[in-house]
């Protein structure tokens, strides 16, 4: 092993940071793992508070993207080493498959709803 490569094993890896992300990524772990600890701090935050948790998901989401994409760095601006392109792209598959199939059940939930609705007798007030 040459000093470039051990140079490079100095930044943060891609794997345990998407890993992170996977787990505990609403909590901010990830960002805390590749030293964005200001930003960790307020999704760690927005998910304990509980009301604005979906926020911190969705930015975990987003996160997610980025990193599979290989677009997420290291707070002082280094790349993390080893990505893995195909388990990017299964973490985006992933997303998009469960963006499916919310969409499909909030549907079918409509739709079930109002079919209970419409065959629910009228309520009819006792004569006094």
């Amino acid at each position: 092993m040459g000093n470039c490569d051990l140079e490079k094993l100095k930044g943060k890896n891609w794997m345990a940071a998407m890993t992170l992300c996977w787990l505990f990524g609403t909590f901010g772990a990830h960002r805390f793992y590749t030293g964005k600890t200001k930003s960790a701090w307020v999704m760690l935050a927005l998910t304990v508070f509980g009301l604005t948790a979906p926020i911190s998901a969705l930015w975990m989401l987003i996160d997610g993207v980025v990193l599979a994409i290989g677009q997420f760095t290291h707070a002082d601006g280094s790349e993390l080493y080893e990505r893995k392109s195909a388990f990017g792209y299964f973490f985006i598959a992933c997303i998009a498959f469960f963006v499916i199939v919310g969409i499909l059940l909030f549907l079918l939930m409509t739709v079930f709803v109002a079919s209970a609705l419409q065959n629910m007798p009228a309520v009819q007030n006792p004569a006094m």
